[in-house]
């Protein structure tokens, strides 16, 4: 041990000339791991109690430096963090991107929203069904356009054959009927395209419109997880919900295990 400290005193007292700066935690940490390297390249395998021994004073030496590191690194983030922390507070309170968490304006502007869609959908139900009854007209219109002419069609056909008939009466009715047709079809045509609501604002701006938002739903634990087949993020949620229930009930699940290891 008083060897690993010698090189960390000799270390700081070659620094180079005119530098007037306080040695810090990572000035040194080179020279601790070149110092390792050497050590690991040494002694490839321990085998040992001196090698132990000193391979301990290593870990040590190393546990020391890293944790200045981490002490000097979280001695000049905390102060920013904490500033930052204390900036998101403030705006976030007003205003998150996260919609769990929302600020004071996203609450309330959500319950706007919330008022608007229950509008927008009765609203968005009534165009709908108003669409399917023009729909319905007109397809019962292109029904009596095909009964027109097929009286039309058999009109003229009688005609050939010397029947008196009155075939432009019969051509008149077929082409009456289908202009009722083609009004008809617009008329439902334009209805499904407007049956979407929306809504305008006095400020100008792009139309509100109710957006089809997609939420899934896990019906099945077994049929999903067997479908997706062995996953990562799948064991590590499995794995983490596990430990939870040690937690609660004091034991791992079913089908979860646990291994010990020995290590330093």
């Amino acid at each position: 041990m008083g060897q690993v400290a010698e090189l960390d005193r000799q270390f700081q007292m070659v620094r180079g000339i005119g530098d007037n700066r306080a040695p810090g935690p990572l000035d040194f940490i080179t020279e601790v791991v070149a110092d390792l390297n050497k050590f690991l390249t040494n002694n490839p395998v321990i085998e040992t109690e001196q090698q132990a021994s000193e391979a301990g004073a290593y870990v040590e030496r190393m546990r020391k430096h890293l944790a200045d590191i981490e002490d000097e690194r979280d001695g000049k983030v905390r102060p920013l963090n904490e500033t930052v922390a204390a900036i998101n507070a403030e705006y976030k309170s007003v205003h998150n991107t996260d919609s769990k968490k929302p600020g004071s304006a996203d609450k309330i502007l959500n319950e706007l929203k919330f008022r608007l869609t229950d509008y927008a959908a009765k609203e968005e139900a009534k165009r709908i069904a108003a669409a399917e009854a023009l729909r319905k007209e007109a397809e019962a219109a292109a029904e009596r356009v095909r009964e027109a002419e097929r009286i039309e069609a058999e009109a003229k056909a009688n005609a050939d054959v010397g029947e008196i008939v009155d075939v432009g009466a019969a051509i008149a009715v077929a082409d009456s009927t289908f202009a009722q047709f083609e009004a008809a079809s617009r008329q439902a045509d334009l209805a499904e395209r407007n049956a979407p609501v929306r809504i305008g604002s006095r400020m100008g701006g792009k139309a509100i419109t109710m957006r089809t938002q997609e939420t899934l739903v896990l019906v099945s634990y077994g049929k999903a997880m067997c479908a997706i087949g062995p996953n990562d993020k799948i064991r590590d949620a499995i794995l983490s919900a596990a430990r939870d229930y040690r937690k609660e009930h004091g034991a791992l699940p079913e089908g979860v295990t646990a291994e010990h290891t020995r290590k330093i």
